[in-house]
């Protein structure tokens, strides 16, 4: 059954409109409801039909509630995310732009690597070029385009914002323009490019995209609020003739402005297209006391879509929670105990969520688990990525389906002894098939570069599911894998390991969590899709890591807050609930405090039912620096009323239990005499 507003929301047909969509509102059933009616009943075929998504797991979800919903007969709509709908579209048309179907997309590091050395001879100091990577990461964001005339004149703007002169900025964006060729020479993309190259595709080719708005008559773009200005001027190029754009969102859990987000495309969409505005505010999942408190907190920012949230569940409910330590390792151990309490009753392991602010703070209470024997996860997503292991296992992926991908080559040249970056330079100087010139090497390197090219053509004709089974069985890259496990283990490093296999098994976890995920990402495609079109789907691993993996049964589940987003637990626990944290601050500031209550309130609204704040007075911040005095969250003070948070104070001497605010007035306090 569909609520008043949820049954509103799935009888639009044609216009744009925007859902505000709260934290439990049931969002994802409403999109797929109505995708569905329109599939079935609006006369729409599912080739006319798209739905964005965020992250490949929600994807996945919609495609799978499809599926059960639809009639065989009822083909199903393009679902995926913006990069994966960007990378189908390059794949299908962008050899008009000079992309082949087999250009593969590099990981950040070898991206970044690549830029570096592009910006290395006119911008010898590396300071420097690390603030001008940075920079183009915004213009990329921003939808800009070197190449795109039209866009220099901003372009230039961002340059003399961001403190380049004018003619240091020209050298800048020439430096862009050698960058964009490169790739272009060795078939490679990166991550920004998924984005940036269909639209100009789109703009370079008017037939196509008069084609592809004829043929689209309704688009749904899930978690608008952390689209950026490059997506939806994509999304522009995109709008169907009728101007049926559905965007679901919720400004209130906008938590990626750090990396160019702009949760006010949400409102620029309503006011420029008076699109139809719905909202759902009916919050399934959690209590009362999670709803209200997190509403509260997030009233605080001023410039959001109004919106009030109400909890639907019934009957009593526990408040939150706060419960005060002396320091860090007391917090850990207080955190331990609570999962241990909770396992003791009616929780299972999966049930239970632990939510931080930064990877580092997990080390401590990683330790507290461990001394009780508690199972954890921790939820990697693209940390998997920085594994020698796991970027050795993707570059071969690479390298199989893109011989030109000089990136890749590099990498995986570690696996030939004695083939280094001189080799390297001379094989890369064909144009085509850089391991053809492998008779140009020393005779044994030359007979490793040829098994190697041997195995990596058994490795295309494979596809993708046989990625992880060739690294096991291939001699060079078992060889390879097998060094590292004896270095690691002659050093110490093998976290107890006491033989070669045991070593290897941590490295063996990562490959196949990596294998799990390209083999979801092959999911979405026709059973008909050729090689090509699945490496390339299945590659998109590189930039995205494993966004999608599932809660690993009979585990704890530790992660940082944004990790956390699109997901719940029954009961989560916030971990250092403290000025530094939460909000975030950098060299004694907060950037952007309207974010950091955001992702607070995001934290708390993970929880369905009972959300427990742990805070300690001074604590390890993993920087180098020792332990260090720590207040309170000011959020506390912003959750309502005393009463609703139950705090417990666990610090030495001081064992008591009470509703209090002592903390949160004594902030205020301070702040109130340092503005007199």
């Amino acid at each position: 059954m569909l609520d008043d507003d949820q049954a509103r929301v799935v009888a639009h047909d044609d216009g744009p409109a925007a859902v505000l969509a709260g934290a439990g509102s049931g969002k994802t059933r409403c999109t797929t409801e109505r995708a569905a009616r329109r599939l079935t009943e609006g006369g729409i075929a599912g080739e006319s039909m798209v739905l964005l998504t965020f992250t490949n797991k929600a994807a996945g979800e919609m495609r799978e509630r499809l599926q059960e919903r639809l009639p065989a007969e009822v083909g199903l709509p393009w679902i995926s995310t913006f990069h994966s709908f960007g990378n189908r579209l390059l794949r299908q048309h962008g050899e008009a732009i000079g992309v082949p179907r087999n250009a593969t997309l590099m990981d950040a590091d070898d991206a970044g690597r690549m830029l570096d050395a592009m910006l290395a001879r006119p911008f010898p100091d590396k300071a420097g070029r690390q603030e001008l990577v940075r920079l183009y990461e915004k213009i990329t964001a921003n939808g800009l385009d070197v190449t795109h005339e039209a866009d220099v004149p901003e372009l230039m703007r961002l340059c003399e914002e961001h403190g380049l002169r004018r003619d240091t900025g020209r050298r800048f964006r020439e430096t862009l323009r050698r960058y964009e060729d490169e790739k272009r020479r060795a078939s490679v993309l990166d991550f920004s490019d998924l984005i940036l190259l269909p639209a100009r595709l789109l703009r370079s080719d008017d037939g196509l995209g008069e084609r592809l708005r004829g043929q689209l008559r309704d688009v749904t773009v899930d978690e608008a609020q952390d689209t950026d200005a490059g997506q939806f001027r994509l999304l522009r190029l995109l709008m169907p003739a009728s101007g049926t754009v559905l965007l679901v969102g919720d400004d209130d859990q906008a938590i990626y402005e750090w990396r160019h987000a702009r949760p006010e495309n949400m409102r620029e969409f309503i006011d420029t297209y008076d699109a139809a505005v719905y909202r759902l505010e009916r919050n399934y999942r959690s209590t009362d006391a999670i709803v209200t408190g997190g509403a509260t907190l997030v009233r605080n920012n001023t410039t959001r879509l109004e919106k009030d949230p109400y909890a639907v569940r019934q009957g009593s409910a526990s408040p939150l929670a706060l419960a005060e330590y002396d320091d860090g390792e007391a917090m850990a151990e207080g955190v331990a105990e609570q999962l241990e309490t909770a396992l003791r009753g009616r929780r299972r392991a999966e049930d239970l969520a632990v939510l931080y602010r930064k990877n580092r703070l997990a080390r401590g209470l990683e330790a507290a688990l461990l001394r009780r024997g508690i199972p954890y996860r921790i939820k990697a997503g693209t940390d998997l990525l920085g594994y020698a292991d796991v970027r050795m296992m993707l570059a071969a992926g690479r390298l199989a389906a893109n011989r030109r991908d000089i990136r890749a080559l590099s990498r995986v040249a570690e696996l030939i002894p004695g083939l280094g970056a001189r080799s390297v330079a001379r094989l890369a100087e064909s144009k085509a098939d850089p391991l053809a010139r492998a008779a140009q090497l020393a005779p044994k390197a030359a007979a490793a570069v040829e098994r190697l090219a041997t195995g990596l053509d058994q490795l295309y004709r494979a596809g993708p599911p046989g990625l992880l089974d060739w690294c096991q069985k291939d001699g060079l890259f078992r060889h390879w894998l097998a060094q590292r496990a004896q270095r690691a283990l002659k050093a110490g490093r093998a976290g107890g390991a006491d033989s070669v296999d045991e070593a290897l098994r941590p490295a063996l976890g990562r490959m196949r969590v990596i294998q799990r995920a390209m083999e979801r990402r092959l999911a979405s495609l026709p059973e008909d899709a050729g090689l090509e079109a699945q490496w390339a789907a299945a590659l998109e691993v590189v930039a995205a890591g494993t966004d999608e993996a599932d809660a690993e049964e009979g585990k704890v589940t530790l992660c940082t807050v944004h990790g956390a987003k699109g997901l719940e637990w029954p009961e989560v626990h916030v971990y250092a609930f403290s000025e530094g944290l939460m909000p975030m601050e950098r060299d004694g500031e907060v950037e952007n405090l309207a974010e950091e209550r955001r992702l607070a309130y995001v934290a708390l609204t993970r929880a369905q039912d009972r959300v427990m704040l742990h805070h300690a007075d001074e604590l390890d911040m993993g920087v180098g620096s020792g332990a260090e005095s720590m207040a309170v969250s000011r959020f506390l003070a912003e959750l309502g009323p005393e009463e609703t948070v139950e705090r417990s104070d666990r610090r030495r001497g001081r064992e008591r239990t009470q509703p209090s605010r002592e903390t949160a007035r004594d902030w205020l306090a301070e702040m109130r005499k340092a503005l007199q």
